[in-house]
């Protein structure tokens, strides 16, 4: 009788180890997923492939640019973010093809596929030793903006791979102390503007 209580005892605690293992093992997304690399803006942020410096962030109700001499305006529910980065390669060249605005709340905001036709919108190819600005417009709701996080990656869903986490905290605010927000942003003197 005490064999059998032992046996039954030590199977239940066998049983409850597994089940602890089971809930809290890590997922295979999470073993196999991207290597974290945080930073703040105005600090370069060093992944393995590229180094990014969030050099401002902008807000605008409506952009404008011209394409084949016709101007187009776009206009949002929400707000326009503009995110000027500073990129360079390390080793080799390549784009970095994945951005993302990650608001306080967690939400997702991917880069506008609105801008397609504008100009400066493919994913800047960036080459070692050569710094190069990029521009990243997303549509995002006003109450994301405090506490929001730019993602960088060179693939989407970058596997084993760094991708920079970079905190957007140098915000540019009114005298007030509200947020500045531009009525108009003019993508195509922007572009003119870049070094």
């Amino acid at each position: 009788m005490k064999r059998r209580l032992a046996t039954l005892l030590l199977l239940a605690a066998a049983a409850a180890v597994l089940f602890a293992m089971q809930r809290s093992t890590p997922r295979y997304d999470e073993l196999t997923g991207p290597l974290l690399v945080s930073g703040r803006m105005g600090q370069p942020v060093r992944t393995r492939l590229f180094d990014a410096n969030v050099e401002r962030v902008q807000f605008a109700r409506q952009l404008v640019y011209e394409r084949f001499d016709r101007q187009t305006v776009r206009t949002t529910s929400g707000l326009w973010a503009i995110v000027t980065v500073e990129l360079s390669a390390r080793s080799r060249s390549m784009h970095v093809g994945r951005a993302s605005w990650v608001g306080p709340q967690g939400f997702q905001y991917l880069l506008s596929d609105r801008l397609a036709l504008a100009p400066g919108q493919s994913p800047p190819a960036i080459e070692p030793g050569l710094p190069r600005r990029a521009r990243y417009f997303f549509e995002i709701r006003p109450d994301q903006v405090d506490g929001a996080v730019l993602w960088l990656s060179e693939h989407v869903g970058p596997r084993l791979d760094s991708e920079a986490h970079i905190k957007l905290d140098v915000l540019p605010r009114a005298a007030d102390g509200a947020l500045d927000v531009m009525d108009t942003f003019d993508m195509n003197a922007a572009i003119k503007e870049q070094p």
